[in-house]
């Protein structure tokens, strides 16, 4: 069966809240929660984020194997954007399609929702997230200084964008 994508909701709660501390934990430059404050979320509050709409997946079957923020910009004037992260695969995910399906499956809803770009920010020492999304196609647009701090350590962010309409 083919690796699928779709939006969460709170029957995924336990598969996201263990997905999602594998990241925290794992790989801290692609989260900005950190493992502690994974671990402490309840798994009642993980249902509630997942029940606002603003999470998508990528399964193995029935598997949850990978997650991403999805968030539509609300305002007339900025509803043309939508904003991408955190976006993490499980290690045992990595390299066999999943990132890709999961970004392709963003990019197709949103262009079927009229959005016209995508924006995120990935922490300009993780490689190898700046180098999957530049082969999708975002460029960079910025850095953005001092925007974590990992043990006391000043990190900075990239931005990018996908031009993905007019």
């Amino acid at each position: 069966m083919p690796l699928v994508y779709k939006t969460l909701t709170a029957q995924h709660a336990e598969s996201w809240q263990a997905l999602r501390f594998e990241g925290a934990r794992d790989f801290p430059l692609g989260f900005l929660v950190t493992e502690g404050e994974a671990a402490a979320v309840s798994i009642e509050r993980c249902r509630e984020i997942l029940n606002n709409g603003t999470l998508r997946g990528v399964f193995d079957e029935t598997k949850l194997v990978g997650f991403c923020g999805f968030r539509r910009e609300p305002l007339e004037r900025t509803r043309h954007r939508a904003q991408i992260g955190p976006f993490f695969v499980a290690q045992d995910y990595q390299g066999c399609g999943a990132a890709q399906t999961m970004m392709q499956g963003a990019i197709e809803e949103a262009r079927s929702n009229g959005i016209e770009q995508l924006e995120l920010f990935v922490d300009t020492e993780n490689h190898r997230a700046i180098a999957f999304y530049e082969r999708q196609g975002f460029e960079r647009v910025a850095t953005h200084p001092d925007v974590t701090r990992i043990e006391g350590k000043r990190r900075d962010d990239y931005f990018y964008r996908l031009k993905i309409g007019d």
